[in-house]
């Protein structure tokens, strides 16, 4: 396929062949983000994609050469619009819509990284591969991109095929995802009127793209539109604040029973079409998805549970970052019981959240059994003097483990004065000869930093690999 042909191919939802083979086919025509943004400035309207000029569109050619040149960075190029149709025949006919994005669209492209700014940007991707002023993104919006009705025979076979592939524009890994779930005043009640979905949630399309979209992505790169303030200058302040909204994925068995039962649709034929669009994104990429990073979603202690319910199902899922949420002790347990039967899971992050001395027995329990994981991070997690000599006596039995942070949870008590886990973690070292790593910083050692030191002297001076214990 143009400048990729002979490369090998990644599965659909993890590498750039399928989201190009899109554009490449026809089935779908992505719109240029700069095109968009003039559109409204002019005061025009989207049209279905028949009647859109041709300069509105990226070619297949024009996304292969700057997927290779933005390299790592290839997924920021493309974009996938999640919304509510506001009229049966048109899906934005006052530009409600258009105006929010074009002015969403306009910031993801000026935006540039500053030092107290994580994530990656669209700008500084381009200033990286050299063409800062060729800054601009492909946009999947359905009604200008998908040919719509009335088709000639041609186009109504690239339809289906265009809303197939759909699914990985907005499942795919790293592109990114925005869900305008804002509607206009008045939406509301006349859709009560025509017995259709009233909001965005309730409709069955959008809740299965909100669903794929939330599947593997980051955190960061499926926004909520709806949450953005009127204040807002620039794209971190959008990432900051819309993207804390999603849910754990859900199995497809899941999916159906909500569409049959509290979702709506314009027709009833499309809960098969929906139903069969998230099966196959779901067995697309539970079989291929080795890092999931849910992190910073708020998620507590009943997402942990919905979370455990479907991560057997990612048979080749080796990294899960969950830091930064609001799990509790019962949240912490259940990450912890996966643990005891995952065969593939190596690093696992599950840092600032609150899974307190319960929790933290629980992961030791978890370690004493395991024998795929080499890196667990639960830094700030407050399992406390408890907890940390129940991982201590879990390290004497652990073979795998290499790296192990422990890093501000109090333990060595809220006084910082008892030596109990200083002495067990001693105790564990001596027959522990796997552990390469271990954070110990932020935990309030006092006195025990001396002894703690001493102990770790005589404790490892026999290994055969060498110990960093951080304090």
């Amino acid at each position: 396929m143009l400048a990729l042909e002979g490369k090998a191919k990644s599965p659909p939802h993890f590498g750039s062949e399928a989201l190009l083979a899109s554009v490449e086919s026809g089935a779908i025509a992505p719109l240029k983000g700069s095109w968009l943004i003039a559109l409204h400035k002019r005061g025009g309207r989207l049209k279905r994609r028949q009647d859109m000029p041709p300069e509105a569109f990226w070619t297949a050619a024009e996304l292969c050469r700057l997927v290779e040149k933005l390299g790592k960075h290839y997924a920021l190029l493309f974009v996938a619009l999640s919304y509510r149709w506001l009229t049966k025949d048109h899906p934005d006919p006052e530009g409600f819509h258009l105006a929010i994005i074009a002015n969403v669209a306009e910031k993801y492209m000026e935006q540039e990284k500053e030092n107290w700014i994580l994530g990656d940007f669209l700008k500084d991707a381009f200033t990286e591969a050299g063409i800062p002023d060729q800054t601009d993104f492909a946009i999947f919006w359905d009604f200008p991109c998908l040919y719509q009705k009335p088709r000639t025979p041609e186009q109504d076979l690239l339809f289906m095929p265009g809303l197939r592939a759909s699914n990985i524009w907005y499942g795919h890994e790293g592109s990114i995802c925005w869900m305008q779930t804002e509607v206009p005043e008045g939406f509301t009640e006349r859709m009560k009127e025509a017995g259709l979905a009233l909001t965005y949630g309730e409709s069955g399309w959008c809740f299965v793209e909100a669903s794929i979209s939330g599947g593997v992505k980051q955190g960061i790169r499926q926004l909520d539109l709806r949450l953005r303030k009127p204040w807002y200058t620039n794209y971190h302040d959008y990432m900051h604040t819309c993207a804390a909204t999603r849910k754990p994925p859900l199995l497809p068995d899941e999916v159906r029973h909500l569409l049959e039962t509290q979702k709506k649709f314009t027709a009833k034929a499309d809960v098969n079409i929906v139903d069969q669009v998230y099966r196959t994104f779901f067995s697309g990429v539970t079989g291929f998805a080795k890092e999931l990073v849910f992190r910073s979603l708020k998620w507590g202690d009943e997402d942990a549970k919905q979370l455990v319910q479907v991560l057997p199902q990612f048979v080749s899922l080796t990294t899960l970052d969950l830091g930064e949420n609001q799990m509790g002790m019962f949240g912490g347990y259940r990450i912890a019981k996966a643990l005891e039967v995952t065969k593939v899971l190596t690093n696992l992050d599950i840092s600032a959240n609150k899974i307190g001395p319960g929790g933290g027995k629980a992961f030791a329990e978890a370690l004493q059994v395991n024998r795929v994981l080499t890196k667990l991070k639960l830094f700030g997690c407050n399992i406390g003097l408890v907890g940390g000599k129940a991982m201590a006596e879990a390290l004497k039995v652990n073979g795998v483990l290499t790296s192990l942070d422990l890093s501000a949870n109090q333990l060595t008590g809220l006084r910082g004065g008892d030596m109990s886990f200083v002495r067990a973690l001693a105790e564990a070292l001596r027959v522990n000869g796997v552990l390469t790593k271990l954070d110990l910083r932020y935990n309030q050692l006092g006195g025990a930093q001396l002894v703690l030191e001493s102990c770790m002297r005589d404790a490892v001076s026999g290994r055969c690999s060498p110990l960093e214990c951080v304090t």
